[in-house]
């Protein structure tokens, strides 16, 4: 009698060994089929096992015969056909190998979810002639299917939202020609974009279309109303829970579209690039895949491995190369310099001697709304030139800023066209010893009382060379 391993034996030696079943997996959603040929199993997995040592070589090969595998219910059908031996194996374990790697997750295609919804309208309209007691089993049943299709319809959006957010590593490897034959670029874009407009049309947009809840469909209800219609009988009838639980799936499934969005305006654009922004994206792809790795290795059950061993990475790359040799940032707190004390201090002295002036502070006569009032103004601007006449300035990067520090919540009344007159003032009159710099640069203000914003011309003050102030004499 030959050597026979139990499902539980077979089934560890499979995840043990993961990239045999990861390979298959990847042939099969190649050719589109839901078998496995016997022949490609074989070839895989003596040449996987050629690396092996002979106790696992011979462990491996024997606990994935053909023989074995159907004994122990991991196969559940063998075909003969066109003089080949097709495998199909376990819905639950391929399913459970794809959970595994985010790559083998399949796409949805409309044709999978319009299925889901149909079913979804068949558990409605028999909802509609259902007697909604727990002592019907017929009710108990379909309840239980009920909630065993939402989930399932949850669970399969999750992981191909999952495999859309790894598109990117898809979308990498479509254009790694790029780099490589130049040349040949415009042939290459136009089959780059034949793939993603396959992938973008069968997969991520009929994903878009089912989960957008103002879609209007012409053989009935979308899945948001169908799921409302179902939540109203549940309601009606009295099933509070149940009809709270598929609420809050429905909340779920909505939440899902944006993330989805998020992918379909990444493949659009991609398309835009130009072949150096491939090659960019391509080379960066390159080495977050590689750094994917290595924090993979780090993912284990091992506690030891908790760093990333990337000493090689950092070497191969350049990217790092001189970095030691840099000095860190300095964090902001009080220095120990002399200098940011008298900095700190001089400010502190100007805010003072604004306060001690306070009774000397101008109470400008408020203007009501946008209208012009020329007697009102023009006293308002006499009135504050004369205050700036004993307003003390020391130089600063951005004396419109300084002026509105100083102006608003000190003078009443204060508004941004008082702020124009001040600056024109000082610009054209700079206080004795001082000048005015204008530069290129813009900034932004905003006022605190209302939502005003005042864009301006950063303007410098600073002390007066000698030679300028001899030419003014002189002039």
């Amino acid at each position: 009698m030959s050597k026979r391993f139990s499902t539980l034996d077979t089934t560890r030696l499979l995840f043990d060994h993961p990239k045999i079943l990861f390979r298959m997996i990847e042939r099969m959603d190649r050719n589109e089929t839901r078998y496995i040929r016997e022949s490609d199993l074989v070839a895989e997995v003596m040449d996987y096992t050629s690396a092996l040592g002979k106790a696992d070589r011979d462990r491996v090969r024997l606990a994935l015969t053909t023989d074995n595998l159907f004994r122990g219910g991991l196969i559940i059908d063998i075909i003969k056909a066109e003089g080949e031996r097709r495998l199909v194996f376990q819905d639950a374990l391929i399913n459970l190998m794809r959970a595994c790697n985010a790559s083998l997750y399949q796409e949805l295609t409309d044709a999978r979810l319009r299925g889901h919804l149909v079913t979804l309208r068949d558990v409605r309209n028999r909802l509609e002639t259902s007697s909604f007691s727990d002592a019907d089993p017929d009710y108990t049943e379909l309840r239980d299917d009920l909630n065993e299709r939402v989930s399932q319809l949850i669970g399969l959006l999750r992981q191909n939202v999952l495999r859309m957010q790894t598109i990117s590593a898809q979308l990498a490897d479509l254009s790694g020609d790029a780099s490589r034959a130049p040349e040949k670029y415009l042939e290459f874009r136009q089959n780059l974009f034949e793939q993603i407009v396959n992938l973008y049309e069968r997969h991520i947009k009929p994903t878009l279309v089912f989960l957008n809840p103002d879609t209007r469909l012409p053989d009935g209800s979308n899945l948001f109303e169908t799921l409302e219609a179902i939540v109203r009988l549940l309601e009606t009838h009295g099933d509070l829970s149940l009809a709270d639980q598929l609420f809050r799936s429905s909340l779920s499934l909505n939440a899902l579209y944006k993330p989805i969005q998020a992918v379909a305006q990444e493949v659009e654009h991609f398309l835009r690039k130009t072949r150096q922004g491939m090659v960019q994206y391509n080379a960066m792809e390159h080495f977050y895949g590689q750094l994917q790795a290595l924090k993979g290795e780090t993912e284990t059950l091992s506690l030891r491995r908790k760093w990333l061993e990337g000493g090689d990475f950092a070497r191969s790359t350049g990217f790092l190369v001189g970095l030691r040799a840099q000095q860190r940032p300095k964090h902001y707190a009080f220095g120990n310099s002399s200098s940011y004390y008298q900095l700190l201090f001089s400010e502190l002295e100007l805010r003072l001697n604004d306060l001690r002036r306070k009774a000397e502070v101008p109470v400008l006569q408020e203007v009501d709304g946008s209208g012009r009032h020329t007697r009102i103004d023009v006293k308002r601007i006499n009135q504050l030139y004369q205050w700036l006449e004993t307003l003390e300035l020391r130089p600063t990067t951005d004396l419109v800023r300084e002026l509105h520090g100083r102006l608003d919540g000190f003078i009443p009344g204060y508004r941004f066209p008082d702020l124009l007159a001040a600056l024109n003032r000082l610009v054209n009159s700079p206080p004795e010893g001082m000048q005015v710099v204008t530069t290129n640069r813009f900034r932004t203000l905003e006022q605190s009382s209302d939502s005003e914003q005042f864009v301006y011309r950063k303007r410098r003050l600073e002390t007066d060379a000698p030679d300028n102030q001899q030419e003014r004499q002189h002039a």
